[in-house]
């Protein structure tokens, strides 16, 4: 979560915090002499660095994200967790039209212009997912939970967290797909998402994925998607 914000993002909390200790241990400095104790700047420095380091390299920073949610809001959400991903494809349709120009069918389709209720129904797939998400790092995984469909599975290559307006905080992913071996298909393609917080439900995130998916036949694959977390 560093890459959204500048390399100075933590100078004011690191300095508040290093001047708040440097104040306690003047406040403290008659008492602690009294036990032959003499405090040091150098005390404040490696408190400041304990703290620092437990929050954003442990994963303590995510009890401090549940003690104070809107932490959530402020800063980024905790998007660690599995969930269910359901995608509406446009594959249906990609379909009807290979059928259509081999004459399997004599439904005509006008996919530029016709009417949307003309159209064949996108395609509804179901998967499961699962974010790891650290400071350091946020990792996306899809596969299909019953291994009747052709994904094998799905990695992330880099993925972009985002801050929007109100909360509508995201990410923005690449990543690589693979196929059971079918040899009406890529064993393995490319892609992209870009899914954003519900507003009112901050266990969903709704967006759309596209890939190159045997683009050199004109039949790359979009979807819109929902990935609901689970409790």
């Amino acid at each position: 979560m560093f890459k959204m914000f500048p390399p100075t993002f933590l100078l004011a909390p690191v300095a508040w915090l290093t001047v708040f200790l440097v104040t306690l241990m003047g406040a403290w400095t008659p008492l602690m002499a009294s036990w032959g104790i003499t405090p040091k700047t150098s005390w404040a420095i490696l408190a400041v660095q304990a703290v620092f380091t437990l929050l954003l390299v442990t994963p303590a920073w995510r009890l401090l994200w549940r003690l104070i949610p809107p932490l959530n809001r402020w800063v980024f959400p905790d998007l660690n967790g599995e969930g269910d991903v359901e995608g509406a494809t446009n594959w249906t349709r990609i379909d009807a039209v290979l059928k259509a120009a081999n004459r399997e069918t004599r439904q005509k389709l006008d996919m530029r212009a016709g009417p949307e209720d003309q159209l064949p129904p996108l395609g509804r797939t179901l998967m499961r997912a699962e974010i790891r998400q650290s400071w350091m790092d946020i990792r996306v995984t899809l596969w299909d939970p019953t291994g009747g469909g052709p994904i094998d599975q799905s990695e992330t290559l880099t993925v972009q967290p985002f801050r929007g307006a109100h909360g509508r905080h995201g990410l923005v992913y690449v990543f690589e797909q693979k196929n059971r071996p079918d040899v009406h298909d890529d064993r393995s393609f490319f892609g992209a998402a870009r899914i954003v917080v519900d507003r009112a439900d901050h266990d969903l995130l709704c967006g759309h994925m596209w890939s190159d998916r045997m683009w050199r036949r004109g039949m790359n694959t979009a979807a819109e998607i929902k990935f609901k977390r689970r409790s």
